[in-house]
């Protein structure tokens, strides 16, 4: 091999190991995949921590697809936060609007409605094969005021926010034992 070669492989290895190495500051937030009519974000975690004293918090923002703990919502980042989530107990979990005074931010957030117990309007399969933002068109959402238990997990979840962007949450896990209680989703929204 000429030293040209040996030069690019060693750059090229180089580089590699720069890249496999470089910070981890953004371990936390969720993959964003992009399509021309549907966003959708992968491994959002939702604390079943109310205090929120571990990594994840409980309220979720679609517009910069990242998640914030109540501390962290500041004016600035208050009309974007689309979906809180509360999780009491092993049986009393759910997804309300971030405007609820009790377990959401207060008046002054965003209304978004939440179907947290969905029958037959949508499946997980549906979800997995959702690629367009136009196919949640035709879904009617109307808050439902209903939780569902930890029993029931894996699940879907339908909502529709202030800005008339329908979506599903797909509740994929939920872990509260350990130094770190919370849900594992996955979202997929109307662009």
């Amino acid at each position: 091999m000429n030293i040209t070669k040996k030069f690019a492989v060693v750059l090229f290895i180089c580089a590699s190991i720069f890249t496999g190495c470089s910070s981890d500051d953004d371990k936390n937030e969720p993959e964003v995949v992009d399509t021309t009519t549907l966003k959708t974000f992968k491994d959002v975690t939702f604390s079943l921590d109310s205090a929120e004293g571990f990594d994840a918090g409980r309220f979720f923002s679609t517009e910069t697809g990242k998640s914030y703990k109540k501390s962290q919502v500041d004016a600035t980042i208050l009309p974007k936060v689309d979906i809180a989530f509360y999780g009491g107990s092993s049986s009393l979990n759910f997804f309300v609007s971030p405007n609820d005074s009790e377990d959401g931010l207060g008046a002054k957030a965003t209304k978004t409605d939440f179907i947290n117990h969905v029958k037959t309007e949508y499946t997980i399969e549906k979800f997995n094969k959702l690629e367009k933002g136009e196919d949640l068109n035709s879904l009617t959402i109307v808050e439902d005021g209903n939780s569902f238990p930890d029993g029931n997990v894996p699940l879907v979840v339908l909502f529709k926010n202030a800005a008339g962007k329908k979506g599903v949450i797909y509740v994929k896990s939920i872990t509260r034992v350990g130094s770190n209680p919370r849900i594992v989703a996955d979202i997929k929204i109307q662009k």
